[in-house]
């Protein structure tokens, strides 16, 4: 993934908001904004980016249940074989409990492959890995809280406008990427199927 600094995207937008520097004030509201307008981007689409496959072992618990050490990515797929090198791999049944995938006790393997989705870390002026497909919107977005804490409304419409559009092209882009990606699996029944009951006190 081609990836940009945040002193680049700081550097642009210090450029199109036309000023001659940037002073703490300055400086403070576009790292808050950036974090905000990037985290709100992260959720909008599984960007092909920054989803990977995990290789994770599984435990018996006490619940009589197998389950996975906690994560904190968001988990999109689970799969009894890698997706992408195994033609016969099938999507499981799962449960997210506590950060943790959980598995039917029932479950043959010991191993399940996640399609997962890297978290979000907020970036500081040290950040070298803001991903470049959200250049463009990032840079119209915080253009756009600037104007609007500016008192140029107007301006501000028009460059949260310019800053949507940049990233619905970019989700087109990665639904395109999905399509021309995606990989046929089966999905795991297993008819003997026990309900998983957890016990709280």
């Amino acid at each position: 993934m081609r990836q940009i600094s945040y002193s680049t995207l700081e550097k642009r937008f210090q450029s199109q908001a036309g000023l001659a520097s940037l002073d703490s004030t300055d400086k403070f509201f576009f790292k808050n904004n950036l974090n905000s307008r990037a985290r709100e981007a992260w959720g909008r689409a599984d960007w092909p980016e920054l989803v990977s496959i995990a290789s994770l072992p599984l435990s018996d618990t006490a619940q009589g249940v197998k389950s996975t050490s906690a994560n904190s990515f968001d988990v999109l797929d689970v799969y009894d074989k890698h997706p992408y090198s195994e033609r016969n791999a099938r999507k499981l049944t799962y449960l997210i409990l506590e950060g943790r995938v959980v598995m039917n006790s029932n479950y043959p393997g010991d191993t399940i492959h996640v399609l997962k989705k890297s978290e979000f870390v907020e970036y500081n002026e040290d950040s070298t890995n803001i991903p470049a497909f959200l250049e463009n919107y990032l840079t119209s977005a915080i253009l756009s809280d600037f104007f609007r804490g500016d008192g140029q409304h107007d301006v501000a419409s028009r460059e949260n406008s310019r800053a949507e559009n940049f990233l619905l092209l970019e989700m087109e882009k990665a639904e395109k990427h999905q399509n021309q990606n995606r990989f046929t699996v089966t999905n795991y029944n297993n008819l003997n199927q026990q309900p998983i009951i957890y016990q709280t006190t």
